[in-house]
């Protein structure tokens, strides 16, 4: 059995997973999940494609994708959910002990998407795993709630304590509705996803909100999670298995520029001001790995900026990226930009204010405090979800995405 036979079948590389060493061939569902992605998808424009495949267990079956005018072309895949068992710690985590698995594919796939893992060997790619953390489940709502929206929250996550602090800011959330939170990187599994999914079904939610709790989305971790959801057509990571749902699917765009993050960054600016006429702030930003989306990032952040200067009486508002994830290179490039608008405002007599649009509180900012030491400024390092708007621009999509649906 070789890559050599699902070529042969003529599946499209969206849906397929084939296994060299003969034991399964193909990741694939069943049949008959709706996902709906208003304003993505272009329905006057159907695509549709059959194609055999066969499921791990060996049984043959027909998978039909339609396809939309979309970021890549493809976005709808009907499917059963499938079934991951995992018992719940005592705090309700599921999968949170669960080792990273990886076949050679899933190495070679990973080495190519990911600059900085170009020319590593297996044993290092596995050890870079393990200090990204766990990818897992935690199901936030009492078990005897139960709704018709659920809501599935995507993070990277924020390390041991800093995910205990998140998922308690989401509990008004889940005293409300059905609330799931799937954190991890999703490079190499999506089984903690698919997981959320299920004990939302099990909820009785027969709508699903996701919400991608990312900064921006301009980067490849969106772009995974919306591979795994059927709507890109190519992993930005490694091919895992797509997510199934009886649910109607429901998606949320990213924070980016919305005027309550707006709002937060004046908030945490004046925090730290003094003499705002005398002062500049520079909003730095995670920034993403590539270039392309380094530059509509630093865009989208300049609109905050834009937004934070016309509530303000600041000299200036600037904005600035890491790239914390791209070869070290570029990410210490970016920094010695960083210090030269920190030195440059100094030099003509302005105070510096730094403050940052990051999700979480700890990581990153340790990293950019390194970064600027031995100058002279001021740092907010308050990350978004310490601010109420956070959870308020959580319950404004919901709303949204109920008052759009029309029930």
């Amino acid at each position: 059995m070789s890559n050599e036979l699902c070529d042969s079948l003529g599946l499209p590389a969206a849906i397929r997973r084939c296994y060299i060493d003969g034991v399964k061939l193909l990741y694939l569902f069943d049949v008959s999940t709706i996902v709906e992605v208003p304003d993505r998808c272009d329905r006057s424009k159907p695509m549709p494609v059959k194609a055999l495949f066969i499921l791990p267990s060996l049984m043959v079956g027909l998978a039909v994708l339609t396809a939309c005018s979309s970021r890549d072309e493809l976005v709808r895949i009907e499917t059963q959910p499938r079934l991951i068992m995992a018992e719940p710690d005592a705090m309700g985590r599921q999968l949170r002990d669960a080792p990273h698995v990886m076949d050679p594919l899933m190495f070679d796939e990973l080495r190519t998407a990911v600059p900085r893992f170009a020319g590593l060997d297996d044993q290092t790619i596995m050890k870079y795993m393990g200090m990204m953390g766990p990818n897992y489940t935690w199901y936030l709502s009492d078990p005897s709630l139960s709704r018709r929206y659920g809501v599935l929250l995507l993070a990277h996550g924020f390390l041991e304590q800093g995910d205990r602090v998140f998922s308690r800011r989401l509990q008004p959330i889940a005293a409300e509705n059905p609330t799931a939170l799937s954190l991890g990187m999703s490079m190499m599994s999506s089984d903690h996803i698919q997981l959320g999914v299920n004990n939302l079904e099990a909820a009785g939610a027969s709508d699903v909100i996701v919400i991608p709790v990312v900064a921006t989305r301009h980067n490849t971790l969106l772009r995974q999670w919306d591979y795994i959801f059927g709507l890109e057509q190519n992993p930005e990571y490694a091919s895992v298995p797509r997510v199934g749902s009886r649910a109607r699917l429901h998606f949320v765009e990213p924070l980016e520029d919305h005027p309550l993050v707006g709002d937060t960054l004046v908030d945490y600016s004046a925090e730290i001001s003094r003499d705002p006429q005398r002062e500049e702030v520079i909003i730095v930003s995670h920034g993403p790995q590539f270039e392309a989306d380094n530059q509509a990032q630093l865009s989208m952040l300049r609109r905050l900026a834009d937004y934070v200067e016309s509530r303000s009486d600041y000299a200036a508002v600037r904005v600035a990226t890491l790239q914390d994830d791209a070869p070290p290179e570029v990410r210490a490039a970016n920094v010695r930009r960083l210090r030269a608008m920190v030195a440059d405002a100094q030099t003509r007599g302005r105070d510096v204010l730094v403050v940052t649009n990051l999700i979480g509180t700890r990581i990153v900012q340790s990293a950019l405090r390194r970064d600027l030491r031995g100058l002279d400024y001021r740092f907010n390092p308050k990350g978004m979800v310490q601010h109420p708007n956070f959870v308020r621009w959580i319950e404004v999509s919901i709303a949204d995405t109920v008052a759009a649906s029309g029930t």
